[in-house]
């Protein structure tokens, strides 16, 4: 901010935007790991807020050395889209940024309305943008003004803490934005009284979307005629929804940080184990399933949905295997655990122990886990012979907590713990049965046998698991 602030006499007020945004967006780099390269995007309309963001981002760029990228996204709705997209094209080369755009054709309108539409196609293709030019950190301009109208259409529709936190300034994750980028918005603490006032004294030159103007949108209906009436009977609303939003946020952390401790107890990837959820209160159930549909699909399901899923998944018969659709996932019960797979298929692994005797074969097909159990003879050490063949083994499904020792040099630890070192995915896992000698467990296919169990010093068994190709 050292040029803007040594080229002009700002007023304190000027000054203190600057200052604000600057703050911001310092905070916002401390907690994103931006590539050696260093470099950053603005999405850029052309409007009044991404203009001044735009500016602010530039000379906070050059003074820290870092590459600034204007990515504009042509809805082509407007008559006036192609003057606005020459106009963008214009400043960002008058002030050296690199500027690409991307041509969008609205689809589902009817489905999801014109807004919604834009606002998806709007997203994917700054996904695109910022997936091909390896941009980690994508900027928007929204506003303190915009924060309140979110947290207020939010209030109107019913939204519960999720919705009304609002945006946060810093997005680790959106749900419109895939891969590792990340959404900042470092203007949230300005108002668009400021944003005006910053244009002005910097002379920043925008373009006005004539759909602003139009009342038909439920976001410019409720800047037209509601804030005006809020701002006169409660001056600055705007500022007290921000604190609001905050708390929420805040509130919201507190919930997801239950969550997560919820889940450790009670699931594992896209398995929850319902004998343990089943210990939890409603409030906490619901809590948990959210955040894990949410951690699965990048979706916040509605109460209906979660009401729906707990009664269906908890309370129906054990004999009954219900089905239910959520975000693209499908969510089905077998005996004590639900799982989510992200394509319906009736094939899901058996609930049931399967026990059977081995009388020396080299293999063993399991039909209802898709695989084959094989047993090769070895000179060194494994699972002792006469130990196997007197039995009983049994073939198990996970149930939680389970621990193994796969290598002699490190402790006993938990299924949970050696699948994620070994990268399994949570899907791959649901298909990994687990081999039992009586009660003990004493091999895990792609983590291999306990070597506390029934271990021969010389001409072992050694156990593999060969899945079946699909």
């Amino acid at each position: 901010m050292a040029n803007i602030r040594n080229s002009l006499k700002l007023s304190k007020s000027t000054l203190a935007s600057v200052v604000a945004f600057e703050r911001a967006l310092e905070e916002i780099l401390t907690r994103v790991v931006v590539s050696a390269e260093r470099k950053i995007a603005v999405a850029y309309s052309g409007g009044l807020d991404s203009s001044v963001l735009l500016h602010l981002a530039k000379d906070f760029c050059v003074s820290r050395q870092i590459t600034l990228y204007a990515f504009h996204v042509h809805h082509g709705i407007s008559p006036n889209a192609d003057a606005w997209l020459a106009h963008c094209e214009t400043q960002a080369k008058q002030q050296g940024v690199y500027f690409f755009l991307q041509r969008v054709n609205l689809i589902d309108v009817s489905e999801h309305g014109i807004e919604q539409s834009a606002r998806i196609a709007r997203y994917a293709a700054l996904n695109t943008l910022c997936t091909q030019h390896h941009i980690p950190l994508l900027i928007t301009a929204h506003h303190q003004d915009d924060q309140a109208e979110s947290v207020l259409l939010q209030l109107l529709r019913g939204s519960g803490l999720p919705g009304l936190s609002g945006m946060a300034e810093l997005q680790l994750q959106h749900s419109l934005l895939e891969g590792d980028i990340t959404l900042g918005r470092p203007l949230l603490q300005l108002t668009r009284e400021q944003l005006e006032d910053l244009a002005t004294t910097l002379d920043i030159t925008h373009i006005d979307d004539e759909s602003n103007a139009d009342t038909r949108y439920k976001r410019n209906a409720v800047r037209a005629w509601i804030t005006p009436v809020l701002e006169k009977h409660f001056p600055g609303f705007a500022t007290q929804f921000t604190r609001s939003a905050k708390h929420i946020q805040s509130a919201q952390r507190l919930l997801d940080e239950l969550a997560q401790s919820d889940l450790e107890q009670c699931a594992e990837g896209s398995i929850i184990f319902l004998d343990k959820l089943q210990s939890l209160s409603v409030d906490r159930v619901d809590n948990l399933l959210r955040y894990w549909i949410r951690d699965l699909a990048q979706y916040a399901p509605s109460s209906a949905q979660l009401e729906q899923l707990r009664q269906q998944m908890l309370q129906s018969s054990h004999e009954a295997h219900p089905l239910i659709e959520i975000a693209g996932l499908h969510f089905q019960r077998r005996g004590q655990q639900l799982y989510a797979t992200k394509e319906h298929s009736k094939q899901l692994p058996p609930t049931e122990i399967i026990s059977f005797i081995w009388q020396g074969e080299s293999e063993i097909d399991i039909p209802a886990w898709h695989g084959k159990l094989k047993f090769v003879a070895a000179e060194e050490s494994g699972l002792a012979s006469e130990a196997l063949r007197k039995g009983p083994l049994s073939l198990r499904p996970r149930r939680g907590s389970e621990k193994l020792k796969p290598d002699s040099a490190r402790p006993t630890r938990t299924l949970k713990n050696l699948f994620q070192e070994a990268e399994i995915s949570a899907q791959d896992r649901i298909w990994l049965p687990l081999l039992y000698l009586g009660e003990d467990l004493i091999f895990v296919p792609r983590l291999g046998s306990d070597k506390t169990r029934c271990i021969a010093e010389s001409d072992g068994i050694l156990l593999s698991w060969e899945p079946y190709v699909s």
